[in-house]
């Protein structure tokens, strides 16, 4: 069963901070994707997305920020 995803909230003043991380996770989410030559819905990436903010050392206002990026995609 899959986890509930936080929607998380948008900090205006860490947009951008928030969008290049976002970036960053999609890439290095797809290169895996390709590398084990998967196919991965919409649903599917935000949720690994997700994951990844969850297990990664920003601050809670960061992970929101990003959290909420993701799930604008």
């Amino acid at each position: 069963m899959a986890k509930k995803i936080n929607m998380g909230k948008i900090t205006e003043s860490r947009l951008e901070e928030g969008l290049t991380v976002r970036n960053n996770l999609v890439i290095e989410t797809l290169v895996q994707v390709l590398d084990e030559q998967l196919v991965v819905e919409r649903h599917i990436l935000q949720e690994r997305l997700s994951n990844l903010v969850d297990l990664s050392k920003y601050d809670e206002e960061l992970k929101d920020t990003v959290r909420a990026l993701i799930m604008k995609m």
